[in-house]
């Protein structure tokens, strides 16, 4: 059987959702090369006004924290030696890389010359938080992909590659930490410089910490979705004793993220504050239903101990987080006399890589031992590997 026959055989016993998300890449991939042909002035509504539109608010400012759970559990398991959570860690790295891998399609997209965007790795700007960012986050897709490489290795019986990824894992967990730590604060250094811009609703010297305290939050959450979500709809084990560990974490993290809030907005910002009523509703429900919500939520015994109650507090969070980075990115600086509205090349390409990461996601957990706790449940067609069967795991000889 040629390659390409096998291929398109795979592909005809997809999921329809799974189709459907090839078609959305799909689309996706025509309106980007649709915005390389035309420039950003045909195929966009970013103008001198709004330079950074709906590709830096949500496929940068926003996703880089949705893919922080990486990061914050491999911290969690490692540093903080919570080894009951390690079936937990793959997936999250794995949503981390296609996170961070997906940005960097973001970035591209978002240049007026990407072809210049190795330039950063030439001329150095040591002042510019773009830089330490940029630098950071090249940094950390490269980490990430390093730890990704231990399932492939494991996929492929690489045993030597596999054991220098073992030995270098915990250096890579600490690396991981730190590099994190800095981009994810320098993305609200960004905005530090918006004196005049940002409302003040949003703008305080705190904006750096209020980001990355809202990104382990926001990331935790994320994994909580995840394994709920494979669990229900990819037939894995469920995780939720695991679950509920990271659930009596949260009220912690958003906690302190709101005790931050409150002291940044009372002792450190400067009014006027409810002047715009638009503003002053989102700012609201932000950090009502997004965070103050939720933690009452997740001080609930109830909530953390029901997987579908769990799912909706945890929802929550990545929706304040959501709007709170659209509001310092977007609404917080928008003119009210002139609006910005996305453009439909824009939009596409947002639905595409958000469908992109899904669809990634699933295709790695079907041909990658992702969930490597539970060998059982994993069903691979390569020869050696274990399947699945009504009986339990048994070995697929080379022959089968």
């Amino acid at each position: 059987m040629t390659a390409a026959k096998f291929v398109v055989n795979e592909v005809k016993g997809y999921h329809g959702f799974v189709k459907f998300l090839i078609l959305l890449v799909v689309i996706a991939a025509l309106a980007s090369m649709v915005r390389f042909v035309f420039g950003l002035g045909a195929t966009t509504n970013m103008n001198d006004t709004y330079p950074w539109g709906l590709w830096i608010s949500f496929d940068v400012v926003t996703a880089v924290p949705l893919a922080a759970g990486a990061f914050t559990l491999g911290a969690i398991v490692h540093c903080f030696h919570i080894k009951k959570l390690e079936p937990l860690v793959r997936p999250a790295i794995v949503t981390g890389f296609l996170g961070y891998s997906l940005v960097c399609v973001g970035l591209l997209l978002d240049l007026g010359q990407p072809q210049r965007g190795w330039h950063v790795m030439r001329y150095w700007n040591l002042h510019s938080p773009m830089f330490e960012v940029s630098m950071c986050v090249m940094a950390y897709t490269t980490v990430l992909f390093l730890e990704f490489l231990s399932p492939v290795a494991e996929r492929f019986g690489w045993n030597l590659s596999l054991r220098v990824l073992r030995w270098l894992e915990m250096p890579l967990v600490i690396l991981a930490a730190a590099i994190s730590t800095l981009h994810q604060s320098s993305l609200g250094t960004f905005f530090l410089i918006a004196v005049d811009k940002l409302h003040s609703l949003w703008y305080n010297p705190l904006l750096p910490l209020l980001f990355w305290v809202s990104a382990i939050c926001s990331g935790m959450c994320i994994i909580i979705i995840e394994a709920t979500s494979c669990h229900k709809w990819m037939g894995q084990p469920n995780e939720g004793v695991l679950l509920r560990t990271l659930a009596k974490i949260l009220p912690w993290t958003l906690g302190l993220y709101i005790a931050l809030r409150a002291y940044s907005l009372l002792a450190l910002s400067v009014g006027p504050f409810f002047d715009r009523p638009v503003l002053t509703l989102l700012f609201v429900v932000e950090l009502v239903i997004g965070f103050i919500l939720p933690f009452f939520m997740f001080t609930q015994k109830s909530v953390r101990e029901d997987d579908r109650r769990r799912v909706i507090a945890a929802s929550l969070v990545v929706f304040g987080l959501v709007l709170n980075r659209f509001n310092v990115s977007m609404f917080g600086m928008m003119n009210p006399d002139q609006i910005y509205y996305p453009s439909i090349v824009e939009s596409l390409v947002t639905i595409g890589i958000i469908a992109g990461h899904i669809l990634f996601f699933v295709l790695i957990a079907k041909y990658f031992p992702i969930f490597e706790h539970h060998p059982e449940t994993v069903d691979y067609t390569i020869p050696g590997r274990i399947r699945k069967s009504d009986n339990g795991a048994e070995p697929v000889s080379e022959q089968s």
